[in-house]
């Protein structure tokens, strides 16, 4: 199968990655979409997978990707954050203090609720722009008018796939996706316009959509996510702030065949470490040094 061809046993998100301008393949039970330069990732981005790598090893060959990063249910790797919700009586009270503030503050001016994609795909166009922007993403079709429509359009044929948005006076500041399966909500995009920062109108966006979720009787957990990797601390605390607890997640990582021995080397990780040095960090290695040396402590 070529990467991003539909398949039968399509994973049910696959259309909307795909939508969205992702090279996708649906193995194993997830979604595998690429994510920077080089990688591969799977969604649920904490779904774990029982593989050998050799089952990865096929993946990227299959993609043309030189990385794969996955949860993994061996002991091994590397450990990462998973935030979860799963106390249905969540409030105010689980909240860190200033996030409280912002929400309290909130109350009468941001308004939290379930919208459909109809409606996301006419208002959603500058919340997008600025998110790319802000972030130095190239996802080109989220800032099209048509492709974004057509983004929307496919999305609302997807079972469980929801989008909650929070309006200032009116306009939209922001938006997050989730998706439901089985018992579980899993929150899988979240972009916001930078200009209602100062509101913390992103903190009002999270509690209001965890809060509406939890309560519902068909619901017992909702998911914000595994952290980043490599680890992004500001986007952690902001999920803790918002009242979720961590929960421990083994991530793997493998290499390319073509460029195991490569990229696997001590020596590579020696030449990255001191240009990294020479550099000030300017070439930003820093990140792709530390997956190298999880992918070097990963045994499947």
């Amino acid at each position: 199968m070529h990467f991003s061809e539909p398949a039968i046993d399509d994973h049910p998100l696959a259309p909307f990655y795909r939508a969205l301008g992702h090279k996708v393949l649906s193995r194993n039970g997830v979604v595998w979409a690429d994510a920077g330069r080089f990688s591969l990732m799977s969604v649920p981005c904490n779904q774990k997978l029982t593989l050998t790598k050799e089952n990865i090893q096929d993946l990227l060959r299959a993609s043309g990707r030189m990385i794969a990063v996955f949860p993994t249910t061996e002991k091994t790797g590397i450990t990462v954050t998973d935030f979860w919700l799963r106390d249905k009586s969540y409030s105010l009270s689980f909240l860190q203090r200033q996030f409280r503030q912002h929400v309290i503050k909130n109350e009468e001016t941001c308004d939290v609720r379930l919208i459909s994609w109809e409606e996301l795909s006419q208002i959603g166009l500058n919340v997008n722009r600025n998110t790319m922007e802000r972030r130095g993403l190239k996802m080109h079709k989220c800032i099209q008018l048509e492709s974004w429509k057509q983004i929307c359009a496919v999305a609302s044929t997807i079972k469980g796939l929801e989008v909650f948005g929070c309006f200032y006076k009116g306009d939209l500041a922001g938006y997050l996706v989730s998706w439901i399966y089985n018992d579980i909500c899993q929150g899988i995009m979240l972009h916001r316009d930078s200009k209602y920062n100062y509101l913390g109108a992103g903190n009002s966006l999270v509690y209001g959509f965890t809060r509406q979720m939890i309560q519902r009787p068909e619901i017992n957990s909702v998911s914000m996510g595994r952290g980043w990797f490599p680890i992004v601390e500001s986007l952690d605390r902001f999920r803790r702030h918002a009242g979720y607890v961590d929960e421990t997640l083994r991530l793997g990582v493998v290499l390319h065949p073509r460029w195991e021995k490569i990229l696997g080397s001590r020596i590579t990780h020696t030449v990255l470490k001191k240009l990294t040095v020479w550099t000030g960090g300017r070439l930003n290695l820093k990140n792709d040094l530390e997956v190298l040396q999880a992918a070097a402590i990963t045994q499947l």
